[in-house]
């Protein structure tokens, strides 16, 4: 047990130097089902979530999750029925074609989660930063997809029973 606490540590401290030697900022949190957890934060305040596995100590955890803005989801649930189809398909393909794992392409469109793994007999700083750039561009193409397709879109009028007025 000691020898594994060992090795996860070992591979924990690997994992944090590659991502600062290429620019993250690392803080480590817990998780009662992790080893331990690494979140690595870029300039733009993109987050992915580094993590080893209790119960899986030969696989790393990569993941990252897209939290939908009110706004924006309102935005994209206003929009005609066969158009969000069509943005969500295409999104899952571009996310498929990514290589990356994926969760909440779907309606109501709320969050997405994306996620890949490594295996620490594959576990060199080619792969693992290769991974963890599929992570980091599904991200970025969930924000840009969003962002494209929302584009020119009005946003929703507040509600007047909120208290707000929406001028124009």
């Amino acid at each position: 047990m000691a020898e594994q606490t060992q090795q996860a540590n070992a591979v924990r401290d690997q994992v944090q130097n590659w991502l600062m030697s290429e620019g993250w900022q690392i803080s480590e949190q817990s998780h009662p089902d992790l080893a331990w957890l690494i979140r690595a934060e870029d300039a733009a305040k993109r987050r992915i979530l580094v993590g080893q596995s209790k119960a899986r100590p030969d696989m790393i955890h990569l993941e990252a999750r897209v939290n939908l803005a009110d706004e924006h989801r309102k935005m994209f649930e206003n929009l005609p029925q066969e158009t969000r189809r069509k943005i969500l398909w295409d999104l899952r393909f571009r996310l498929l074609s990514m290589n990356v794992d994926f969760v909440g392409v779907t309606e109501p469109m709320q969050a997405v989660l994306i996620t890949q793994r490594i295996y620490l007999d594959g576990l060199t700083k080619d792969n693992f930063l290769q991974r963890f750039s599929n992570v980091r561009n599904g991200v970025i193409t969930v924000i840009w997809s969003i962002i494209q397709n929302l584009e020119g879109v009005e946003p929703p009028a507040k509600s007047a029973e909120s208290g707000e007025a929406t001028i124009q």
